[in-house]
């Protein structure tokens, strides 16, 4: 099997993830038995958001972490970032989010201007 490695890699996995965007969700909970739901809460309680925090969620697909942070924190501002254009068009049906394409080898964003980045 051949290894594929930078743009092709890059490729590779935006297209994967640009085919099964509408199904990701169900399969994700499927695949974990709805310890998803679980795993997101815990990570965003040990994130210590404060009501005025700044959180990156890096890779966020369809964005169920971010949301999360925005259930636990609902003042806090909460950018969802994904390089899988599809991922985020899925995601985007609601929640107060900031989407933003970004692929997480070249990130968009200045220096620490996040008080947290999560990834899940």
């Amino acid at each position: 099997m051949t290894q594929l490695t930078g743009q092709e890699r890059a490729t590779y996995v935006q297209t994967m993830f640009t085919q099964i965007a509408k199904r990701y969700d169900l399969i994700n909970r499927l695949m974990t038995g709805f310890q998803d739901v679980r795993w997101r809460k815990q990570v965003i309680r040990l994130a210590r958001l404060t009501n005025d925090a700044s959180l990156l969620d890096l890779g966020t697909g369809t964005g169920d972490l971010a949301r999360e942070a925005l259930t636990q924190e609902p003042k806090a501002k909460v950018t969802a970032a994904d390089f899988t254009i599809e991922m985020m068009r899925v995601g985007n049906k609601n929640g107060n989010l900031q989407w933003s394409a970004a692929d997480a080898l070249n990130l968009p964003f200045k220096d620490q201007i996040f008080d947290a980045i999560v990834s899940g």
